[in-house]
């Protein structure tokens, strides 16, 4: 009897093993499957910090912008600049890309389910002797992306996996609220 329990146990022991040493374990909560709120991102944004994730997000295009945004986000400061690849419309099925296409041009926006890499401000090295207030102009437009450096955050899709129309009692992003 002592034999099997001490057999079983020694089994137990290499299937669980042999799943972590292969990679099958659990991933932390930042490569997860799952999607990730670009809210959560952008609050927590250095355990994201050029994580690939998926999130579900309002996609907003125009002549001067290109991000994401979450209308539960409570300020302006977390949407995303969006870099938008050309080899993502070769692994985007084309009933996606033109559902996309169509909303863009028809709203400017639509709802999107998307997988990216996630990029917080870039660090910024401040040579010493650099007076105060140069130091912070420094960083507050060189760790930015996007347009006049007006974002945070950048999103860089790899795959788009859903498009949606966005409600129209769905705010803007500049019909969100500014951190005080």
């Amino acid at each position: 009897m002592m034999r099997y329990a001490i057999a079983y146990g020694c089994l137990l022991f290499l299937v669980a093993t042999s799943e972590w040493s292969s990679g099958q374990q659990s991933p932390p909560p930042h490569q997860s499957s799952g999607s990730v709120s670009l809210c959560e991102l952008t609050s927590a944004w250095r355990n994201y910090d050029h994580s690939t994730v998926r999130i579900e997000a309002v996609y907003a295009s125009g002549a001067e912008s290109s991000e994401v945004y979450d209308v539960n986000c409570p300020t302006r400061s977390d949407a995303a600049w969006v870099e938008f690849p050309e080899i993502i419309e070769k692994g985007t099925p084309p009933d996606i890309m033109d559902k996309l296409n169509q909303l863009l041009r028809s709203d400017g926006r639509a709802r999107i389910v998307v997988v990216g890499r996630f990029d917080g401000p870039r660090k910024v090295d401040i040579p010493p002797e650099t007076p105060p207030a140069v130091a912070d102009l420094m960083r507050s437009v060189n760790s930015r992306y996007g347009h006049q450096n007006r974002w945070n955050f950048q999103f860089v899709f790899s795959k788009i996996e859903k498009v949606e129309r966005v409600p129209s009692s769905d705010p803007w992003p500049n019909q969100t609220s500014e951190k005080k």
